[in-house]
């Protein structure tokens, strides 16, 4: 009889210890938040629904990874204009304060409804990096508060396996 095939392994021995080290969270916005135009505002999540690692602080809308490692990254925001005119949504995730990904949607036209604007990316991050979120829109308006079904605004991260 051949013998059983082996597990791969997609770590080294020396950092076995650390591949595995649990890490996520997910918080989203209890309330409405305001967004003037051309402004850059911090988008607030204080409403935390898991942290796994005690990693995010609700109060400040941060995450500050306990170890270094390779983090899946993704925060969303349902924007609506005050006015029904034509405008360009952005949200940015940002660490130690500089932009690591941003993403703009635009839209044209009458719009009689908010949308949903994401960014996503995997970094690699330090420990205690600050990541944030940042949002801004060509036309005044308010980020609405999550609503499952109807308007989603949430921030969450969860950490890849990986060697520190």
């Amino acid at each position: 009889m051949p013998p059983k095939p082996q597990k791969m392994n997609d770590s080294n021995e020396e950092n076995k210890e650390n591949i595995n080290i649990a890490s996520a969270f997910r918080a989203v916005n209890n309330a409405n938040q305001t967004v003037p135009v051309n402004t850059f505002v911090k988008v607030n999540y204080h409403l935390k629904q898991f942290d796994l690692a005690n990693e995010y602080n609700p109060l400040l809308s941060t995450f500050r990874p306990n170890k270094n490692g390779v983090y899946l990254i993704s925060a969303t925001i349902s924007f609506s204009p005050n006015d029904n005119v034509s405008y360009r949504a952005r949200i940015e995730i940002r660490v130690n304060g500089r932009p690591a990904v941003a993403i703009d949607n635009d839209f044209f036209g009458p719009i009689n409804f908010g949308n949903v604007v994401n960014v996503s990316t995997i970094l690699k991050l330090r420990a205690l990096d600050k990541v944030e979120v940042f949002a801004q829109s060509s036309a005044a308006g308010f980020i609405a508060v999550n609503t499952d079904g109807q308007a989603s605004t949430h921030f969450e991260a969860a950490r890849f396996p990986s060697p520190t």
